[in-house]
């Protein structure tokens, strides 16, 4: 549980978020965000706001463009020549802590140490995506004491609607965030449950295998190795790849995705957002520290992805645009012949070997006097145990592959399909007058409904 003092630095009344008035006991209301945007906006000329969308109870989600000089449009972002970096808060609120960190982070590239950033970058920050889970108060074991819900005002769980995008929230991030200003990276912060590693947060990138390789490649050899190093000088954390183990067994001999809900599909949006080749981070704080540690885990680590981002975002740029034309000569060249082929689903094989922090045992103990299961056993708050040889299980590889073809034909009766593409960035053209053209036919075997997570999601059996 331990930060430096003073890590957060020393401002007046007036910038201090809830957290800081509040000795860490309280989390920022999406009332009290607002008022703290409004705080910087009547304090510095390099903040515009984007209200993405409003909610299904009627409260605004608003991001916060911070460039220097001031952008309000994307036009006026590209003609910067500077790359947009998306850095997310709070899309399942019991998760507060990104939500904390980046209003602190705000404050710090504005005002603080941390304005050379907007010499090479512009900054778009979301602290509090999830609007109304965030207002809906339940009491929590530890800091902070009060805490929303995971889901949104329709019980859907944003997180997992990256794809279908049934979700206002979902849909107006897409339409106000990606679809106009382009970001050449993405951050998405979480925080686990009890979990027994000895990172102060965990990373991932996007390991959907239909995305092309060279962005994920990018982050996670090249991006994450730096960060590693740099947070451990500049901040004193270990930190590591987004996995858990098998608490069963001890020592542990797998460090997988897997374990730790990390998937080769992309249902989340640090995922889907793999599939434009863009270049994505999900970060998450184990769940047991205390809230003022979490939010320097993720204070820490985004601080570091935006030096790095500031140092080589035009190395950055270069290998997304790549990406796009190697796959649009891909498509032009192979798609019409049968011959271009792409992953459908996979799974994750190892890396090779890796030493792991890690603690055997991590249980939840009553605070004396209390009815506050918040104390961590001593053993997880030592110095973890160094455990080697054990398999680094985060390779996605594909497992199945479908054709690619040219195009797609969609019925006019299936506007709706259309715009469910547009709106995920696809190219749809209306034909203006009748063509003929040969293809495949996709025939519908069986319709099996799967509800998960709030969502009606349907599986087709069948083929071309």
């Amino acid at each position: 549980n331990e930060v430096p003092g003073g890590w957060n630095g020393s401002w007046t009344s007036k910038f201090l978020t809830v957290p800081e008035k509040t000795n860490y006991a309280r989390t920022t209301s999406s009332f009290e965000v607002q008022e703290f945007i409004n705080v910087l906006k009547w304090n510095s000329p390099n903040v515009s706001v984007i209200n993405m969308f409003t909610s299904g109870l009627r409260k605004v989600g608003s991001a916060v463009v911070l460039a220097n000089p001031r952008v309000t449009t994307p036009e006026e972002a590209r003609a910067s020549g500077k790359p947009v970096i998306y850095l997310q808060g709070n899309i399942h609120p019991p998760e507060a802590e990104a939500k904390e960190a980046l209003l602190m982070l705000m404050r710090e590239i504005l005002f603080g140490k941390k304005k050379n950033l907007l010499n090479d970058l512009i900054i778009i920050c979301c602290p509090c995506f999830n609007v109304d889970g965030n207002d809906t108060w339940s009491t929590n074991d530890g800091t902070p004491h009060f805490l929303g819900t995971r889901t949104n005002a329709l019980n859907f769980d944003l997180n997992r609607d990256a794809i279908k995008l049934e979700t206002i929230e979902v849909n107006g991030l897409y339409r106000t965030i990606f679809n106009r200003w382009d970001p050449v990276l993405i951050y998405d912060g979480h925080a686990m449950g009890r979990i027994r590693h000895g990172y102060a947060i965990v990373y991932a990138t996007s390991t959907v295998p239909a995305a092309h390789p060279e962005p994920r490649n990018y982050v996670f050899h090249t991006m994450f190795p730096s960060l590693r190093g740099s947070v451990r000088k500049n901040f004193g954390l270990e930190v590591f790849t987004h996995c858990d183990f098998d608490t069963e067994n001890w020592p542990p001999t797998v460090w997988s995705h897997d374990k730790a809900a990390w998937t080769t599909e992309a249902k989340f949006v640090a995922a889907a957002y793999g599939l434009r080749n863009r270049m994505t981070i999900l970060a998450e704080t184990p769940g047991y520290p205390d809230f003022q540690r979490k939010i320097y885990a993720h204070y820490a680590l985004i601080s570091e992805i935006l030096g790095f981002s500031a140092k080589h975002g035009k190395e950055m740029v270069k290998i997304c645009q790549d990406a796009d034309k190697d796959v649009v000569d891909k498509v032009l060249g192979k798609a019409e012949s049968g011959e271009l082929k792409n992953f459908i689903e996979g799974k994750y094989e190892s890396w090779g070997k890796i030493d792991l922090l890690a603690y055997q045992k991590n249980e939840g103990l009553l605070i004396p006097g209390t009815s506050v299961r918040a104390r961590s056993s001593a053993e997880a708050l030592g110095k973890p145990e160094l455990i080697p040889n054990v398999e680094h299980l985060t390779k996605p590889v594909g497992t199945r592959e479908a054709t690619v073809p040219r195009g797609y034909l969609i019925p006019s009766g299936l506007g709706f399909v259309a715009d469910k593409l547009r709106l995920q960035n696809v190219k749809v053209e209306v034909l203006a007058k009748p063509v003929r053209a040969a293809g495949e036919e996709f025939i519908i075997d069986k319709l099996l409904k799967l509800p998960r997570s709030g969502y009606q999601m349907v599986k087709l059996e069948g083929g071309f």
